[in-house]
């Protein structure tokens, strides 16, 4: 084992150091050298470091797999160069596994699993935390301040959320004639579709008729694609359909017809509710 702090000259600021290992700016050149010990040789080998943006691309061909920084709430993972594969390679300690593998132009391959003692701050003031939840194989971001988590993410699993429309003329419509048969109610509430992300759009709808042998269907209707979804029966208690053909920025509404009309004069049918559905989902 080498210190170079033992070996430094007057000019020079070692800047970090491990054994074997040192960064090193020289005050007379104003540049920074990565320094290293060349067992064999028994010397310290230098690579100057050009300047900062080109910084990885003048030492990286030069270091050997010496090279380790850990890191972790418990120092249990460590960041290497790989200079067989020219990688950055990121490894679990305690298993002596490697987990994670970057080349060069951001080729990253998984070759492994992390665990609960990885977890990342962030934030002006560190108040956020970014981890891996081990038991539940799920990314999350947690206040770190209360010690509670915010939100999380699972593999392959969709994030997806429910737009509700509930037409304030579509509750309690009564009395609507069942003896023949056509449009008995159209919903003056017309409401856009925005498509980006939209998986699918769900009519639910309860409905009650006077005599049994009349037919009422409750649809969701949009102004370019006709009727998107529907249910249909004599009455009818929360039914549910989905479409999932539809038009962006088309309006949709309800209405309410009767397919098979009475016999009975006088018949009718009332629609209890209706509520249109927006479903959205994002992978």
């Amino acid at each position: 084992m080498a210190t170079y702090s033992d070996v430094a000259g007057t000019n020079e600021a070692v800047l970090v150091e491990t054994d074997d290992f040192a960064l090193v700016f020289n005050r007379d050149t104003q540049k920074f050298y990565i320094k290293w010990w060349d067992s064999a040789a028994s010397t310290w080998q230098t690579r100057a470091q050009i300047d900062a943006a080109n910084a990885l691309q003048e030492v990286l061909p030069a270091l050997t797999d010496d090279l380790k920084f850990n890191f972790g709430k418990t120092n249990k993972y460590a960041l290497r160069y790989n200079s067989t594969n020219d990688t950055w390679v990121l490894s679990d300690e305690v298993n002596a596994a490697d987990i994670l593998e970057i080349g060069r132009n951001g080729v990253i391959r998984v070759i492994g699993n992390l665990n609960d003692d990885l977890e990342l701050p962030f934030g002006a003031d560190k108040d956020f935390t970014a981890r891996y939840d081990a038991t539940n194989d799920d990314f999350r971001i947690k206040d770190a301040v209360n010690a509670v988590d915010l939100f999380r993410l699972k593999k392959n699993t969709v994030v997806g959320y429910t737009v509700p429309v509930a037409p304030q003329d579509c509750i309690n419509q009564t009395g609507l004639a069942a003896d023949s048969t056509g449009v008995k109610f159209t919903s003056v509430v017309r409401t856009k579709v925005d498509a980006r992300y939209l998986k699918k759009i769900r009519l639910r709808a309860s409905w009650t008729a006077s005599h049994t042998d009349s037919v009422t269907e409750v649809r969701v209707v949009g102004t370019t694609t006709g009727t998107i979804a529907s249910v249909s029966g004599n009455t009818g208690s929360d039914a549910e359909a989905e479409g999932t053909s539809f038009s962006d920025g088309e309006l949709v509404y309800v209405e309410v017809a009767v397919t098979t009309a009475s016999a009975t004069t006088g018949a009718t049918t009332s629609l209890t509710y209706a509520v249109v559905e927006f479903i959205y989902e994002m992978v």
